[in-house]
């Protein structure tokens, strides 16, 4: 299925274009392959990126603003997380725990009308903040939200599709400024800037560990308001 539509360009600027920005795969396959266990290989991610990077290829449209890597990025990411998902890398009762931190965590941002923290988190789960940061550790594979939009066949479907991921990044970046700074700079360093949780490290003096953690806690975070946002909306 996901090597429909790939007609707008001939082979051989295909090629060229898939060589030209190889590198970029590359670089963002190795950023996720950081924080996953390590029966994850490199070269199946790069796989997928590739196919991201030939999505990317044959849908962008130059705009004011907008350029391509920016885009390509985007959906290189997208592939390679949809591949994880359908892999499922997180074990079931790692994922039931993870639903509950999420829950927990947007429960406790209405009610103390502030981001929680660690201690307040695991504590309103009865757990040992050890068990928290332990499930934090295991959950590197998550995204914002869980569900990509659907694969288009027509360019009307395309605007569509265009029109949503506009929509929900808008929601996004309205969200992320209710995040912690450190968790909201952790994540404009490795994806605004591309920087490895390794290079985040440095430049915020923690350990990649502790980088990884940041970075699980402020996407519970942001799925935890996105689906209270979505919740609301349904009740109306």
């Amino acid at each position: 299925m996901r090597a429909k539509g790939y007609t707008k360009l001939d082979h051989a600027t295909l090629e060229s274009q898939l060589k030209q920005h190889a590198s970029l795969v590359r670089k963002i396959a190795m950023q996720v392959a950081s924080r996953l266990p390590r029966s994850i290989q490199l070269e199946d991610l790069i796989q997928e990126g590739m196919l991201g990077l030939l999505d990317a290829i044959n849908r962008y449209e130059p705009k004011p603003g907008a350029s391509f890597e920016t885009y390509a990025k985007a959906r290189i990411r997208g592939s390679i997380y949809d591949s994880l998902r359908e892999e499922d890398v997180i074990p079931r009762h790692v994922r039931d725990k993870l639903t509950q931190i999420e829950r927990a965590t947007e429960d406790l941002r209405q009610s103390l009308g502030r981001p929680p923290e660690d201690l307040e988190i695991a504590s309103h789960l009865g757990m040992s903040v050890d068990d928290y940061f332990a499930v934090l550790d295991s959950s590197m594979s998550i995204s914002v939200v869980d569900d990509e939009l659907p694969d288009v066949e027509d360019e009307s479907t395309d605007q569509v599709r265009a029109l949503q991921q506009k929509q929900l990044t808008a929601r996004i970046e309205v969200r992320l400024r209710e995040l912690p700074e450190k968790e909201r700079l952790v994540l404009a360093l490795h994806y605004q800037q591309d920087l490895s949780f390794r290079e985040v490290a440095y430049v915020l003096d923690l350990t990649p560990g502790r980088i990884s953690q940041l970075h699980t806690q402020a996407l519970i975070r942001l799925r935890g308001m996105l689906a209270s946002e979505q919740a609301e909306a349904r009740e109306r």
